[in-house]
């Protein structure tokens, strides 16, 4: 499982906006599943949302894999 850093850019495994990932303190533990409070600018919103961490990939692999010359 992946972890990820306050301020570290990610995006959903299936696609979607580019988030940014909020202070650990804002981490939720529940049984069997952790989630991560994210938000994302939407028109003239900054919109929250609680993520699945198995659902989320850090952004930078996305980026890599589209820009070759990138790393």
């Amino acid at each position: 499982m992946d972890t990820f850093e306050p301020g570290e850019l990610v995006r959903l495994r299936s696609g979607g906006k580019t988030m940014v990932v909020k202070h650990s303190s804002s981490i939720c533990q529940l049984p069997d599943t952790l989630l991560l409070l994210c938000e994302y600018r939407a028109k003239n919103r900054l919109v929250q949302g609680f993520y699945a961490v198995r659902d989320l990939i850090p952004a930078s692999r996305i980026l890599a894999a589209k820009d070759p010359e990138a790393g």
